[in-house]
């Protein structure tokens, strides 16, 4: 009886967090001011990702020439950086995304020193838990439904020209589906091109109803010439992977040695990746994935019809603003439970999982599978409120159902598929921060710098010198990783295994 008890408040759990996930800027204001004076404030102080800028590197593509800014930081090395580059053309509400086209004279020089549009959206409650603020201009770009296919580069100031092609990591982030972008501040990829002696490429992809609102009435054919009723986002996504094959060299990147990788939503759009589009990457990093979550057609449709009828009087999806989708995106959310209300669709009834495709000889891929320790402590904290701890009863069954198990379960199907893997457990908990090494706390470790996430809960009280120690450890390995596949046997704040056929079991290799 314990048993099921425990069962059915874990399950109660799971079906209300995501109901909880977003909230309006009011609602916001006021739940920040109740938990942290110090995170009231609506906007960060300007304090831009770059600065102390040397000189202005321009790279020419086919579709146009971009000047972009260099940064350098006591002496660890100079990165350039381009941000708003279009992958796609405008967006077209509700259509497939279009390749960016060539244009007749790439002569003309265009300023790539901001950030660009990031996808509509509504705030995040996870934001008091976990990020602080939403970054916003000069930290962060502004909102733009049609203008934010773009995406972001970051380039070892000696890569590029003659010299050796560098690994590319490609990193897509997360938010549930319905929030996030690579055109701010918290995802600039300057210290892991660094640390990591790698390009690194930062993509927006569609959120919430915009990408990920269920139409199955629009079939969309994929470059692979296979018929797929794909997500818009997974779209995006998969454009982005085609852009950076065909330009990447220009940065001094490795076209033919790309690591797809993202975390949360992000990772689970990068486990799609293995099933529809294994051709555009050669490694993979799937961060805190809810591997095994599963949204069914029936589901989904049922969370069209509740933004149809959540719309004004009159309007469709087509001709309501996009403020009206997004109030329609809020209902819906609360409206139903479940994991996910925006999210990829489970055709067969079976998520993602990189194995419904026969693997060739030779074909398998390298993938570093990696969770945090206390990954489920802040949505128990969604649950509870501001008291909730990492060692709360409902934060372990949290970490175990949404993430950890899930992950050693995915880890563990790639391997049998014939996949190289290693799985990581991010251990280190940030000093005064009582969720402990809770969702997203690698990602401080591996994007942005200390100064973008000041104003973030997750923080804690650890030093500027501690997160940057530690973060370099990680940003290290990556790059190690992303160059040949190989992980060190031990790092610094995590737990490491290497997975490896042995029959029908998997051993783990010191």
């Amino acid at each position: 009886m314990t048993s099921l008890s425990s069962s059915i408040e874990t399950l109660f759990a799971l079906t209300t967090i995501a109901s909880q996930l977003l909230l309006t800027q009011q609602e916001l204001e006021v739940v920040s001011k109740e938990l942290s004076p110090n995170l009231a404030a609506p906007k960060l102080q300007p304090s831009p990702p770059f600065t102390n800028v040397a000189q202005m590197p321009t790279i020419t593509l086919p579709q146009g020439t971009y000047t972009g800014a260099t940064t350098t930081s006591d002496n660890k090395g100079k990165i350039n950086y381009y941000h708003n580059i279009p992958y796609a053309q405008p967006f077209s509400r509700f259509q497939p995304p279009q390749p960016i086209q060539p244009v007749s004279n790439p002569d003309n020089v265009i300023d790539a020193t901001h950030f660009g549009p990031i996808c509509p959206q509504n705030p995040s409650r996870l934001e008091s838990y976990i990020y602080g603020p939403w970054p916003t201009p000069p930290n962060g770009g502004e909102a733009d439904e049609r203008g934010c296919g773009v995406l972001s580069v970051y380039q070892p100031e000696n890569g590029g020209g003659e010299r050796e092609l560098l690994p590319v990591i490609v990193y897509a982030h997360g938010g549930a589906w319905q929030t996030g972008s690579s055109q701010i501040n918290w995802y600039t990829g300057t210290a892991l091109a660094r640390d990591g002696e790698c390009v690194v490429v930062t993509i927006n992809y569609r959120c919430g109803v915009l990408g990920f609102l269920h139409q199955p009435s629009n079939p969309t054919t994929t470059n692979s010439n296979t018929t797929d009723e794909l997500a818009l986002g997974n779209q995006d996504h998969i454009l982005a992977l085609e852009w950076v094959r065909v330009n990447v060299q220009a940065f001094g990147g490795d076209p033919e040695n790309v690591t797809a990788a993202g975390q949360s939503a992000g990772a689970y759009n990068t486990q799609l990746l293995f099933d529809v589009r294994p051709d555009l990457f050669r490694r993979a990093i799937i961060m805190s994935s809810p591997a095994d979550m599963t949204f069914s057609p029936e589901d989904a449709g049922k969370v069209t019809e509740t933004v149809k009828a959540s719309l004004p009087e009159g309007k469709t999806l087509e001709s309501a603003t996009v403020e009206e989708l997004l109030v329609a995106q809020a209902a819906a959310t609360k409206a139903h439970g479940g994991p996910a209300q925006f999210a990829p669709v489970a055709r067969d009834g079976g998520g993602p999982i990189g194995t419904r495709r026969e693997m060739a000889k030779g074909e398998g891929k390298d993938v570093l599978v990696t969770w945090t320790q206390h990954d489920g402590s802040a949505f128990a904290a969604l649950s509870q409120g501001p008291s909730t701890t990492s060692k709360d009863e409902l934060s372990v069954k949290l970490t175990n159902a949404l993430f950890k198990e899930p992950s050693i379960r995915l880890a563990e199907r790639l391997n049998k598929a014939g996949h190289r893997v290693v799985t990581l457990e991010h251990q280190w908990s940030p000093e005064g921060y009582k969720l402990g090494a809770t969702h997203c706390v690698d990602l401080p470790l591996v994007l942005g710098d200390f100064g973008a996430w000041s104003k973030a809960p997750i923080h804690g009280t650890s030093t500027e010198e501690e997160w940057d120690r530690r973060g370099k450890v990680i940003r290290e390995a990556f790059g190690r990783f992303a160059r040949d596949g190989t992980v060190p046997g031990t790092v610094e704040g995590t737990s490491i295994e290497k997975l490896r056929r042995c029959g029908s079991m998997f051993l783990a290799e010191a």
